[in-house]
Formats: C-alpha cells, structure tokens, sequence
C-alpha cells in the first residue's frame, strides 16, 4: 500500500514538472522535380545551361528543430530554440549543426528577449511583407542583390528584444556582436529594429539596419552597409496585397529595390503572383538593374502536407570585367510536409 501511495506521488510530481516545462521536435520537408535555366550573355563568353532536377526547398526551406519552453511561474518563461536546415534530396546537412537558429532566452509581460543565433529584425520585417509568403519562389533575394549584397537574414553573437503588443503596435531591436576585432583592426557587427503596425486588414513596417562589414586589414576603411525598409500588406478578403521598398547605401554604391505581390486563396487552394526590380548606381560607373517574376500555387492535402508547383525568372547584371546578364528560370512541382 506504501509503495502504491509513493508511486502514485512520483508520478504525480513527474506529471506536475511536464506540465511546467516541454520540448517539441518539428520540421518542413520540400521535395520537388522540375528544370532549370541559367544564361550568361553580354561581356563574358555566353554560358548556356538547362538541367532536369529533383531539387531540395523549391517552395520552402528543408529543415528540423527543436523547441521548448518552461514555465517560471509569475507570467515568466524560459524558452530556446534550435534549428538545422538540409538538403532532402542528397541528405546532406547545412554547414553548422544549428546555423539556422540556436537561442535561449526569456519571455513574459515585458516581450522576449534571446541569446544567440537568430533572425534580425529586418529580415522579420521582411518576411512580413515579402510577395509569396517569404517562400523560395519570390526573386526578392537574387533581385535585391544587384549591387549591394542583399541584408543578411541573420546575425550569430545576437541579442534580440521583441515587444509586447501595444494596441497593434509592435517592435523589435536585434544587435549582433561581431566578436573579431583585433588589434589593428575595428570589429563587424549588426544592428537592426523593426517598428510595426496591424490592425483589421492593414499591416505597416518600417525596419532600419546597419552592418559594418569585418576589415580585411587597418589599412582599408570599413565599410558599413545601411538598409532602410518600408512595407505593407492589405487583406481584401478575396485577396492579399505586399508591398516593399528598401533603399541600401555603403558609401559608394545607392541600390533601390521594390517588390509587388498579391495571394489569393480559394478554399484549399492558394495562388501567389510576385515582381521584383532593383537598380544600383554609382558615380562614374554604369547602373547596375535587375528585375525577376514568380508564380506560385499550393494544394492543401491536408493542414501538414500541400502539393505546389511555381514558375519563377531572373534577369541580373554584374560586372566581371563589363556588364554581364544572367537570365535564370526554374519550374518546380513538388510535396510539402510539416511535422
């Protein structure tokens, strides 16, 4: 009888501190076949290559996490969060073990605020206002990289504070800690903030962010890389409109870019159309322009696993020697699964 009565107090107990505290593994899994074009045109050699494929992350990035939270007591918690992405087609991991997210920190009344490898502040601005849901098929990354590259989507050695919910309005603050000064040369780092508001059908973002690039040696000047965003969407009911535009300077180079997308869903089915353009200038050197469109369709099977297919094309210029266009396109069909 004892011994019933203390297992019933072990297992009471062990129920008790579950309840307080759980960790959750979850994933995405992208697969798809289809072909892909790229061609190089103008100063170099024209290079001209199509491929049959069965590609990893056509619509959305393949990775696995895991996830968990205690609970303090007093509206206080400890959470962390650690992700992996790979290729599902070779098997084959991403460099790093977590080198998508690997935080820990603390959250209640006051907002969150996390340690370690995250996702700036920008890019969460971003991915808000981002033409097809933030997914693989929007150009908005090779497109906004035509002169300055494009704004990192994360920062390692981070510090990030989220907000509360202020009637509608929310922010967001991110500093990474370059951690690679030496001493003859000054250190990298990250800063970034996202200020936004949504209410009814109307989101409005505005995020800033400054990196400052590591130096190869004291003897050349650190250039520092500034971002400033301005997004929103609008939800008619029948369909959703996105829009963005980021201006980039670095002390030489001005790039403007803008996005446009609209997502309409119908019952099970959603269809996302996007466009994006960028121009680079600079004094005393030709204007660098790229432009891209995607389109997109998911198939909900069920809430974990959609079918899609897309049709995404590119057209950026770079400069080897003199300015040169790659034009690449690609037509992916595949399978979704969340777990």
């Amino acid at each position: 009888m004892k011994r019933t009565l203390v297992s019933l107090a072990v297992l009471a107990a062990s129920g008790a501190a579950m309840a307080q505290s759980s960790v959750t593994l979850y994933g995405r899994l992208d697969a798809s076949v289809g072909q892909t074009s790229t061609e190089t045109t103008g100063a170099v050699t024209v290079v001209k290559l199509t491929q049959t494929v069965i590609n990893s992350s056509s619509a959305n990035t393949t990775y696995w996490g895991m996830k968990g939270s205690e609970d303090l007591g007093d509206g206080l918690k400890a959470n962390f969060k650690l992700e992996s992405g790979f290729a599902i087609d070779t098997g084959v991991g991403n460099t790093g073990i977590f080198e998508r997210e690997a935080h820990v920190g603390l959250a209640g009344g006051f907002g969150e605020v996390t340690l370690g490898r995250q996702y700036t502040s920008l890019h969460s601005a971003h991915g808000n206002v981002d033409m097809l849901w933030d997914n693989n098929f929007s150009v908005a990354g090779p497109v906004f990289g035509v002169g300055i590259a494009a704004q990192p989507i994360r920062t390692s050695n981070g510090i990030r504070y989220d907000s509360p919910n202020f009637g509608g309005v929310t922010g967001s603050v991110t500093v990474g800690l370059g951690e690679d000064k030496t001493a003859t040369t000054s250190a990298a780092g990250h800063v970034s903030f996202n200020l936004t508001y949504a209410a009814g059908p109307v989101m409005v973002t505005y995020a800033h962010e400054e990196d400052k690039l590591a130096q190869a040696s004291a003897a050349v000047a650190q250039v520092t890389n500034k971002y400033d965003l301005i997004g929103g969407t609008y939800n008619f009911g029948v369909a959703k409109l996105n829009a963005e535009y980021v201006k980039t300077k670095d002390g030489t180079r001005d790039d403007k870019d803008y996005q446009l997308g609209v997502i309409v869903p119908m019952g099970k089915f959603s269809l996302g159309v996007g466009y994006a353009k960028g121009t680079s200038t600079a004094v005393g050197v030709a204007d660098l322009n790229a432009k891209g469109f995607a389109l997109t369709g998911y198939y909900d099977l069920s809430k974990r696993t959609s079918l899609y297919a897309g049709y995404k094309a590119t057209e950026v210029e770079n400069t080897p020697a003199a300015i040169s266009t790659v034009k690449a396109t690609s037509m992916q069909a595949g399978v979704r699964h969340l777990f």
